[in-house]
């Protein structure tokens, strides 16, 4: 299986099974964004995460072109954008009112959810 290929199935069915989870079960979007903000270990750990996937994809996919493999080669960075966010700066989650944080996860999720689902129907489709 191509590296492309992977992570465009990989980041376009991580992003749809979040998305339906947050969106079917809002009490578990705002226990996450509760806990990153208050737990600071679970922060580091989950700002981690993001960083070494994001990372792994933008050195394996690095394609910006007008494809699939463009869009997987920016889900890749937004999830190396995330992670160094959340690892250096998280006082930017701490001062932003709740409300306002899940909000804005839900307006981001409906964005990258389309997104992901054009990826997915695109790499199937190829």
């Amino acid at each position: 299986m191509d590296t492309a290929y992977f992570f465009a199935l990989f980041w376009g069915w991580l992003t749809i099974i979040m998305t339906v989870i947050y969106f079917a079960r809002p009490s578990v979007l705002a226990q996450v964004k509760t806990i990153i903000v208050e737990d600071r270990g679970f922060s580091l750990i989950y700002g981690m995460v993001s960083l070494i996937l994001g990372l792994a994809s933008a050195i394996l996919v690095h394609a910006w072109t007008l494809d699939w493999r463009g869009l997987t080669t920016l889900f890749g960075w937004l999830a190396l954008v995330k992670g160094i966010i959340v690892l250096a700066w998280p006082e930017i989650s701490q001062k932003t009112p709740y409300k306002t944080r899940i909000t804005s996860t839900r307006v981001s999720l409906a964005i990258v959810c389309a997104l992901a689902v054009t990826l997915l129907v695109v790499v199937y489709r190829a």
